[in-house]
């Protein structure tokens, strides 16, 4: 999950006569049973949806007996999404009469239901089928695709304690190809396809189907709809698509080499290919981004044609409320009620649905599906609009643009943007792409204007809130690469009064997250005029913890005097309780304040930045006095609560958990303990208490899987960042460190996000889903039709295939790919102590004869960067760099202590050279 609350908004799905909710019935059960009166004529229709049936087990008499049933023929409802309706026939006997019905409970309250189909539902049937070409797995590598554990092997790392992947201590790299093996990769995920600061992103799937998000019209209490589009070659009456990951997937790259928000993909049919590109784009300033998709199909029969299968669904549906109605029959049941115009597809309320550049006809494919038959042009081209937000239609109004000048100013405009700040040429594609995507999302979903305002973003699809602490990452990555102006508009956001109000259930852990981030910007900007327009906001934070610490004393026991008020566990765990972890951020926030006002803060903020210094020793004592008390210590392990005199245990703390993902607090520990790590309590020394004792109780207690932090029985990747930036930093510090690091960033790469559209999504399923093949595929082939956050717990364990992209993900990642290229080594509270170590943990295959990095003016504590590094080993038996340094113009500088560069060539010994930065200089390393 996450560390914060669910905002849990019901959205109430409207029975309106656009659905055909009325069609479809569920019969309430009660310990797995319900009562049907059997028709006249004896006949039941009950559900079907991909490879779940929503029918009975069985069905039984008054007497308990079985009562046989004939099963007819599937009917068709919904192609693309697999709908279908089974007929049962009950003996004669038994109609008009009341029947027992039962279903055995075993997936979920989404699953395990019983939905009876009307006969008026099937009047329409389509009168196309939906046929699969290519092979599931086929574009996955054959290490991956060959993956499928038994149940005992899977049980076996699940309830292992220790990591099953990436062991503590390992002494050797793993190569990529090892990592990638390890689970099945999570390209099931949306995949981005946004302009700049969207609001209303759009997405597409592995199989080509994307959809689009608007606002619905049909709900009394507002909301959301998607509107999807699933492509097809259409022969006759087959329509033929790829199936699920056989179609080859890749971004466009610009001229100069740049990963491009542009997806592609490629699939076969009995010789003919069809090519699919889309990307997202704004045609002019202040005007609503249009998602753009060209196809071409080559080498197809005359008689082939592209089609689109269309619809609309709810986007969401949230199941907080116990007293609504339990139900997935909203997404089975809404009718698109489009309408053709020309060469515009319109919906009921006259707004722009598609558009396209080649003829089409529209007609119904079943009650809730319609499908699009396009004739290509003479290139075999068809090229498509589809408005990210609902457009007005106008008889009057011109074409939208066509595809080849979008595509031209869409790759113009991000050309561009990723021009700007640093800039890095590294050897391995499957580094620099994941930079260049990564920079193009936070760019896109972190920074959107929505209700009337700026507002930073966790996610971009359901999860488009503001939580406090993860929208942090983003902002540090972006002064870390160089976009400062863009990182100091974030904070300031991260630093108003409405989000930092303390009426808010986050608000300690926004007290510290917001100057923190804040601080980092001010000093890798070095901008000491835009501080003093911040400073008052940060100091106002440092203020109040200082205040609130020892407010109350006499109502507070001994040991969280002097600690934050009681408040709550946190994030998602509203459970009473004195928090550690929000004490401890809060200090943060104080040590980055006063760090940054003595530096850049000049004479006037002087006697402030060392009051607050002062102030952040007294806290760190105090914080450092509890630990030491709270902290239970075994033969092996250090465990150290985090939450402290719950109510909901007797007044006791948090803890210990001998199997972190066993209980409820135990999971929430596991993500609370590497927020905790990213604090860099011990940056100085990370062997030390706490940070060593709280990494390694993960590491001895089920806490972690490849180095990502489990989370029930899945992952919960977007926190595994304090977890590999504790590695980076010991890497940074001793080299024996640096495999284990190194593999760590490198499973984030692999098992964080998706491998085909650089997806980082919240709760990911692990056991059994990404490790055994018939779960996976389930999953994959359902990923497609998400039914929102239909039960809470489901999807805490990650069974749900609720899939997102989420900026702050994305920052993460950044973050530890700038810290594994170029990091300050740091102070116990994670300052800048003047050292810089240029390529601590990088994989030695970058060293290999000829190869070559460039790191282009990336920003320091210190000053801005540029080095290039060029290997000769076997030519010359030499490595060298060539640097420029320039330091920071403005505040007091950093005392520089040790500037290092790290050479870690294949099967030779490391090699760091310490050298004092000069403007510029060449150093040379022999072997």
């Amino acid at each position: 999950m996450s560390l914060r609350i669910f905002i849990w908004s019901l959205l109430f799905i409207a029975v309106e006569a656009t659905t055909f909710a009325e069609e479809i019935t569920r019969l309430p059960l009660e310990n797995g049973t319900a009562t049907l009166e059997v028709p006249a004529d004896g006949l039941i229709h009950f559900l079907r949806f991909g490879d779940h049936s929503y029918e009975p087990d069985s069905v039984k008499d008054d007497n308990s007996s079985d009562i046989a049933v004939t099963k007819g023929t599937e009917i068709a409802i919904a192609p693309f999404q697999e709908l279908r309706a089974i007929p049962w026939q009950l003996p004669a006997p038994y109609r008009g009469k009341i029947v027992n019905l039962s279903t055995d409970m075993s997936r979920d309250a989404f699953g395990d239901q019983i939905l009876v189909v009307e006969e008026s539902l099937l009047r329409e049937t389509p009168k196309v089928e939906v046929e699969e070409t290519g092979d599931f797995f086929a574009c996955l590598p054959p290490d991956v695709n060959d993956l499928s554990l038994s149940e005992t092997e899977i049980a076996t790392q699940q309830a292992s304690l220790s990591d099953p992947i990436i062991p503590d201590g390992l002494a050797q790299e793993l190569t990529w190809d090892q990592l990638a093996s390890a689970g099945l990769p999570l390209d099931f995920q949306k995949v981005l396809l946004a302009s700049p600061h969207d609001a209303s992103p759009a997405f597409a799937y592995q199989n080509g189907q994307w959809l689009t998000t608007w606002t619905r019209r049909d709900l009394d209490e507002g909301g959301k709809e998607d509107h999807w589009f699933a492509p097809v070659i259409k022969q006759g009456d087959r329509l033929i698509r790829p199936a699920p990951l056989s179609a080859a997937t890749s971004f466009s790259k610009s001229a100069s080499g740049r990963l491009l928000p542009e997806w592609n993909l490629a699939w076969s049919h009995e010789g003919a290919t069809v090519r699919q590109a889309m990307f997202s784009y704004n045609l002019a300033s202040g005007t609503k981004p249009i998602l753009f998709v060209q196809f071409q199909i080559e080498n197809a029969p005359p008689e082939t044609r592209l089609a689109l299968g269309v619809g609309r669904r709810p986007n969401a549906h949230f199941w907080d409320n116990k007293n609504r109605e339990r139900t997935p029959i909203p997404f089975f049941s809404l009718e698109p009620s489009y309408r053709q115009q020309g060469r515009q597809l319109i919906d009921a309320w006259d707004r722009v649905v598609l558009e396209s550049r080649q003829d089409f006809t529209l007609e119904k494919c079943g009650p809730l599906e319609m499908l699009l038959v396009f004739t290509p042009d003479k290139q075999g081209r068809v090229e498509l609009a589809t408005p990210q937000v609902g457009m007005p239609f106008d008889v009057n109004s011109t074409p939208l643009s066509d595809y080849a000048s979008a595509e031209a100013e869409f790759q113009r405009q991000w050309e561009q943007i990723l021009a700007q700040g640093a800039q890095v040429k590294l050897p391995s594609s499957q580094w620099q792409d994941r930079v260049d995507a990564w920079q193009a999302q936070i760019e896109s979903i972190t920074r959107v204007n929505y209700q009337g305002r700026d507002r930073l973003s966790y996610g971009a699809y359901f999860y488009q809130y503001y939580f406090g602490i993860e929208e942090a990452w983003p902002v540090v990555a972006l002064a870390q690469w160089g976009r400062g102006r863009e990182a100091q508009r974030q904070a300031e956001i991260m630093l108003q009064p409405q989000n930092l109000d303390k009426s808010n259930v986050h608000h300690q852990s926004r007290n510290g997250a917001a100057p923190w981030a804040a601080a980092v910007v001010a000093r890798l900007t070095n901008d000491p005029e835009w501080l003093t327009r911040v400073a008052p906001a940060m100091i106002e934070c440092a203020e109040w913890t200082s205040r609130v610490r020892r407010e109350d004393q006499e109502e507070r026991s001994p040991l969280t005097c002097g600690l934050l008020p009681p408040h709550i566990y946190g994030g998602d765990i509203r459970d009473p309780a004195t928090s550690l972890y929000a004490t401890a951020i809060c200090w943060k926030g104080i040590v980055e304040t006063a760090d940054v006002l003595a530096h850049l803060g000049g004479d006037s903020y002087r006697e402030v930045a060392n009051k607050l210094r002062q102030e952040a020793k007294d806290l760190r004592n105090r914080i450092d006095e509890v630990m030491g008390e709270v902290a239970l210590e075994d033969a092996k392990d250090v465990f150290l609560p985090l939450a402290l005199e719950l109510p909901s245990l007797n007044g006791k703390h948090e803890g210990p958990y001998e199997a972190l993902t066993d209980t409820r607090l135990g999971n929430y520990w596991n993500l609370f303990a590497p927020s905790l790590l990213q604090l860099q309590m011990c940056g100085a020394d990370p062997m030390a208490s706490p940070d060593r004792d709280v990494f390694e109780y993960m590491q001895h207690h089920g806490g972690l899987w490849a180095s990502l932090p489990r989370f029930y029985n899945g992952l919960d990747v977007a926190y595994a960042g304090g977890i590999i930036g504790y590695l980076l930093n010991a890497s940074a510090l001793d080299p024996s460190y640096r495999p284990q690091a190194l593999a760590a960033l490198e499973a984030y790469f692999l098992h964080a996000a998706s491998r085909n559209g650089y997806t980082i999504p919240e709760v990911a399923g692990l056991f059994p889903d990404r490790l055994d093949r018939a779960a996976y595929e389930r999953l994959v082939r359902e990923s497609p039709w998400s039914f929102g956050m239909y039960d809470a717990q489901r999807y805490l364990e990650g069974h749900i295939s609720f899939t997102e992209p989420l900026g702050a993900g994305a920052g993460q990642a950044l973050w530890l790919i700038r810290d594994a290229l170029v990091t300050e080594t740091r102070t116990d509270g994670g300052l800048p102590d003047g050292g810089l170590v240029i390529l601590p943990t990088v994989p030695s295959a970058w060293f290999e004869q000829g190869k070559h990095i460039e790191l282009n003016n990336l920003p320091t504590a210190y000053g801005m960067l540029s080095a290039r590094i060029e290997s000769q080993i076997e030519a010359k038996g030499e490595i060298t760099m060539a640097y420029s340094f320039k330091k920071c113009a403005n505040g007091r500088d950093y005392a520089t202590k040790q500037f290092r560069v790290r050479f870690a060539p294949p099967g030779k010994k490391i090699v760091e050279l310490e050298f004092d930065p000069q403007t510029t200089g060449v150093l040379r390393a022999n072997f």
